[in-house]
This record gives structure tokens, sequence and C-alpha cells, in this order.
């Protein structure tokens, strides 16, 4: 099947936006994540040079997001104005914890490139896990609670809601294996992120191509 004019040009204005890139570089991160652990559990393949390619992909991804926190706070202050106090709540939750994960994640990134030494890199890793743990159940709250209320109006389905309550909830694997709270190996955690990725992209793309 040839590809058309069209096609290049929507694709094109995917990674025009870096969003688009930075979502396109995470799901191959987590399959190489998931394809390097694939290869040690085979006995075959050379696995070292998939995860160095998923480790590389993570310290690029984290120079797209440096900024992003400015971006969280700015959304935060906004949630503040939410007339629904359970909405505001969740929401002010939810942008606040990634705002700090954000945050920890730019000072493992200085740490990384040796820019700043932390004292204790794991450490500020496992509190950033644990923020988007908590931003992630704050948004399946607000999920859970939108479905809720379209349900008892008998309105249509919200199927945005219903869309980011999926994703919310597959993308809770990665810092509940991060942190070792579930019992889940590199495959489970990088096939996780591959889905949640490929549903990020999907959002991302009918944005810049409605």
């Amino acid at each position: 099947m040839a590809i058309t004019e069209a096609q290049i040009t929507a694709f094109n204005r995917f990674l025009n936006v870096t969003n688009g890139r930075e979502k396109a570089c995470r799901f191959v991160q987590y399959f190489a994540r998931f394809y390097a652990f694939y290869l040690l559990r085979q006995g075959g393949g050379n696995p070292q040079r998939w995860i160095e390619l998923k480790n590389h992909l993570g310290i690029g991804r984290k120079f797209f997001r440096l900024l992003k926190p400015v971006e969280l706070a700015q959304s935060g202050i906004k949630s503040l104005s939410l007339p629904d106090p359970f909405l505001r709540a969740t929401q002010c939750i939810k942008f606040t914890s990634n705002f700090l994960y954000y945050t920890s994640e730019a000072m493992s990134l200085l740490d990384t490139i040796k820019f700043h030494k932390l004292d204790n890199p794991k450490r500020v890793t496992e509190f950033g896990q644990k923020c988007w743990l908590m931003a992630l159940s704050a948004s399946i709250l607000s999920s859970l609670y939108q479905l809720y209320i379209a349900q008892s109006a008998k309105k249509s389905t919200n199927e945005a809601a219903r869309y980011q309550l999926t994703q919310d909830i597959v993308d809770m694997m990665i810092p509940l294996g991060g942190l070792k709270w579930l019992n889940l190996d590199e495959g489970a955690i990088g096939l996780a992120g591959m889905i949640t990725s490929a549903m990020a992209i999907h959002t991302q793309w009918k944005k810049t191509n409605p």
C-alpha cells in the first residue's frame, strides 16, 4: 500500500509537536525494555544494546520534559477554579504530584549528566515514583467520578474519561513495579509502557490531526 502525501503531512504534523516526539520515543524506550528482557530470558541475541537504547532514550526524554513543572504549576493553579469540589481536589492533587514527579526527574537528570551531584539519587527517584503513583491514583478517582456523574445523570458515557482511566490503570504498573510494591518483571513493565505509550500517541495524533 503506497504512502500518500497526506499521510506524510499528518506524520510530520505529529512529530512537529514536542509531546508527539516524546511519546514516540517513550514507545521505543519501553519496547527496548521489553525486548531486552525477552532476549535475556531466551538466552540469545544481544540484549545489552537494547538496554543501552532504553537507558539513553530515558535520558533524552528527560530533556524533553525538563520544563514540564512550569506547565503543571499553571495547570494546578487553574484546577483550583473548578466548581466541583471533588474534581477540584483530585485535579489539584494530580497536578501537584506530577509537578513533584517531574521536578525530581529533573534533579535526577542533573545528577546523571554530572552537572549536580545528589547525595542519594536512588531516594530522589523513589520519591518521584511515589509522586507519579499519587498522580495516577488521583486521575483514576477523577475519571471514576466523571463516569459516575455521567451515569447518574443518564448522559452518554464519557469516552475520554474511560480512555484516561484505562491508560492510568495500566500506567500504574510502572511505578508499582519500580518501587517493588508489585512483583513485576522488566517484560511486564515494558509491555505496560508500550500500551500506554501507544494510547498517548493516539491521543496526541488526534490533537494534531483533527
